[in-house]
This record gives structure tokens, C-alpha cells and sequence, in this order.
């Protein structure tokens, strides 16, 4: 079994090459990416969902919902731990959270007077749990802000 501090350090490794790997060429394929409506990377073991709704004050793209699923309901307890980026960039540190069902988050375009993101942007997230010997990591995605 892999101790904790094994598989934080696996995680952020993870995290890591990818934002190195996804740095220019995704920007050059802003056009291609699909948008972020009702999108969704399905694999073996489970599926990532992104979609784009409206926040409270009326903004039509103000908030980036997305969602990880495990298809194992023994596996989904636990920790995760993931990030975000916005074109490649991320406008929050890793994050990560101790979690009795599958991994869900809202990731708004305002916060505290920033503008994080805006139309045509490309929305991308990483994200790793361990559940026992098994090591789960988010497929590859990536889609285009309506």
C-alpha cells in the first residue's frame, strides 16, 4: 500500500507534468477544443463532466461546473486532490478535499475582484485520488468557454 505522503508527493508530480505538457500547444488549439456545455470524457472506470452555466448576478458563462465519477462506489471516499487551468495557467494553487462521494466543484469567473477567465478560454482540470492500491487520475480533457 502507498503511504499518504507517497501519494501526495505522486499527485503533485502528476499535476505538475501536465501543466508543463498542456503549456503552448493547447493555446494553439483554442478553436478545435470542444465547448464547455454539457461535456464529458468517459473512460472504464468512470467519467469527468464539464458544463458552463449562469452565475446569480445574470453572467451567462459565470460559473464552470465540473464533476468526477467513479464507478466503483468502494473507491470514491477519500481524499483528492486536483487544479484548474485557464489556458494552461493556474489562477489557484492545487486544491484538495476529503470527500464521501465523487468529487464535484464550481469554479465562478469572479473572485475578489478578478476576472479569472472569459469567453474562448480553455478550461482544463487535473485531478488524483487513491483508493487503496489503486491510483485514479482524471482523463485527459479540455473544452472552450462558450
Amino acid at each position: 500500500m502507498i503511504g499518504k505522503k507517497w501519494f501526495h508527493r505522486i499527485g503533485v508530480a502528476i499535476l505538475v507534468m501536465s501543466a508543463v505538457a498542456l503549456t503552448k500547444p493547447q493555446l494553439a488549439h483554442a478553436d478545435s477544443a470542444p465547448p464547455c456545455r454539457n461535456y464529458e470524457v468517459q473512460t472504464e472506470w468512470g467519467r469527468l463532466t464539464v458544463d458552463t452555466r449562469p452565475s446569480n448576478d445574470g453572467d451567462p458563462i459565470g460559473v464552470v461546473s465540473w464533476a468526477w465519477f467513479i464507478n466503483n462506489p468502494a473507491d470514491v471516499p477519500g481524499r483528492y486532490d486536483w487544479t484548474v487551468f485557464i489556458n494552461s495557467r493556474a489562477p489557484e494553487g492545487p486544491q484538495w478535499n476529503n470527500k464521501d462521494d465523487n468529487l464535484h466543484s464550481a469554479f465562478r469567473r469572479y473572485r475578489d475582484g478578478t476576472d479569472r477567465y472569459n469567453s474562448g478560454d480553455i478550461f482544463h482540470v487535473e485531478a488524483a485520488h487513491q483508493a487503496g492500491n489503486n491510483l485514479y487520475v482524471t482523463p485527459l480533457n479540455s473544452c472552450r468557454i462558450p
